[in-house]
């Protein structure tokens, strides 16, 4: 519980990565629950041999990108918080993603996804920019919240073109 309440009230935007312990163990801890959140969510869409490399792949895509803009702003030394402060977020809201597609399961044979359900998948996804901005923020000391969500709107969008074009070159 040490690791969980710090991470969902960084999640809640009450605190930052900062506040987290600079530990492998909760690193280890956090990264597995993401790869176990990313195959609940993608398993039933590729299998599980695709989800976990996918889970895999958008943690080292995720990992690039945290040593690159902490590296442009000399703020290297904070990239274990950093990391494991946006990988547990990510493994937080994969995990309500995972129970959200049980209710609202994608109609995978027609490629569709109910009104309801298309609202809730954004409204993640704004939580997870919003909650990536602020960790963005904290750790690279910027002025606005907003340049953080914008930063982390480019990892979103580079996670998802090597996530495509992984799945692409899979043949999935």
């Amino acid at each position: 519980m040490n690791t969980v309440v710090p991470m969902l009230e960084i999640l809640r935007l009450r605190r930052g990565p900062q506040d987290l312990a600079a530990d492998q163990g909760v690193l280890v801890f956090w990264m597995g629950a993401s790869v176990f959140s990313g195959i609940l969510i993608a398993a039933p869409m590729y299998g599980f041999a695709a989800s976990l490399f996918l889970s895999a792949l958008d943690l080292v895509v995720l990992y690039l990108f945290v040593m690159a803009v902490l590296g442009l702003q000399g703020r290297s030394a904070r990239w274990m918080q950093t990391y494991t402060a946006m990988v547990g977020v990510s493994a937080l809201l994969g995990l309500v993603m995972a129970v959200l597609l049980g209710f609202f399961p994608p109609d995978l044979a027609e490629g569709e996804v109910s009104a309801p359900a298309l609202v809730v998948y954004l409204g993640l996804v704004v939580w997870l920019l919003l909650a990536f901005g602020h960790i963005l923020q904290q750790a690279l000391d910027l002025a606005g919240r907003m340049t953080g969500v914008a930063i982390a709107l480019g990892f979103v969008v580079l996670s998802s073109v090597v996530t495509q074009l992984a799945l692409g070159l899979a043949g999935v």
